[in-house]
């Protein structure tokens, strides 16, 4: 099992705070949570197809960016924990 926690933007259109998912690398996490909640998720946080989410979103490994490692084909293990997340710029 993974937990994938909701940050910012996602918390408040899910009203949730954390999800549980079973899956090998990031993306079928990703992909069963885009699937389950496309519909209040807006134009901003997935792809035109609504099928992905947009590149711009943040998704983190036990803290770490999975644009370090292999992106949506990162593999996980038992008890990981993803982030996700929409970046906030400010000053």
């Amino acid at each position: 099992m993974v937990t994938l926690n909701l940050l910012n933007i996602f918390q408040l259109k899910v009203k949730k705070n954390s999800l549980e998912y079973e899956g090998k690398n990031v993306g079928e996490i990703i992909t069963q949570f885009v699937s389950e909640y496309k519909d209040k998720l807006d134009n901003n946080l997935l792809n035109k197809s609504k099928k992905k989410l947009n590149d711009q979103i943040v998704i983190l490994l036990n803290g770490r960016n999975v644009m370090r490692f292999k992106k949506y084909k990162t593999k996980l293990n038992e008890g990981d924990i993803l982030y996700i997340s929409i970046p906030i710029t400010g000053g």
